[in-house]
């Protein structure tokens, strides 16, 4: 017999063989234990039991399909108070007020990551240039420990996004966001931490 390894199904098939052969050897097997004298006059022979059966077939392999190359999902329009550390999304346009906003996979190619969170304090509004004036010292802040050098050295740049006068009043928003992007105006792909450049 050989020493080829079969599978599980093969080896049961196998086993099976085996019981019905020792069955047929034993004392319950009525043919071999009857005597030529109570049989039609000739010697009962019994039956030849192949020591080496045929191995059961090899169950056909299963083709897995080959994974097809996936297309790039593309941006989704999202809530831009859902925005968080990390993302990346693509151009939002210049409007005042922005309530979404394009996000993407950084694996793609995108023109903005959202590379800082923060909170401004305060009761009071205190003025659109205000609250562009900290948040952009905020951003800058921040710049150079994620990029890794400082921000007038960089060929990156940065953009905010910060709470309008109504979602400061009637919404307590304070939230503000820093986004960095290519200077170049070239989208990037993968993330920009300590692109060192």
């Amino acid at each position: 017999m050989s020493e080829t390894r079969r599978p599980i199904p093969g080896r049961t098939a196998l086993g099976l063989l085996t019981v019905g052969a020792a069955l047929a050897l034993s004392a319950c097997g009525p043919l071999p234990l009857l005597p030529p004298a109570l049989t039609d006059g000739g010697s009962v022979e019994p039956e030849p039991i192949d020591p080496d059966p045929a191995p059961s077939p090899e169950p056909a392999p299963t083709l897995t399909p080959e994974p097809q190359p996936t297309e790039p999902e593309g941006p989704t329009d999202v809530n831009v108070f859902a925005l968080g550390l990390g993302d990346c999304l693509n151009d939002y346009g210049a409007d005042d007020a922005v309530s979404e906003v394009p996000v993407i996979d950084c694996g793609e190619p995108h023109d903005y990551e959202v590379y800082y969170v923060g909170d401004l304090e305060g009761d009071e509004f205190p003025g659109r240039e205000e609250v562009i004036d900290m948040t952009t010292d905020r951003c800058r802040e921040e710049f150079d420990a994620f990029v890794g050098i400082p921000y007038m050295e960089s060929e990156l740049d940065f953009t905010l996004l910060f709470p309008t006068e109504s979602g400061w009043n009637d919404a307590d928003d304070r939230e503000i966001l820093c986004l960095i992007y290519e200077m170049s105006g070239e989208q990037a792909t993968g993330s920009l931490e300590g692109a060192r450049r």
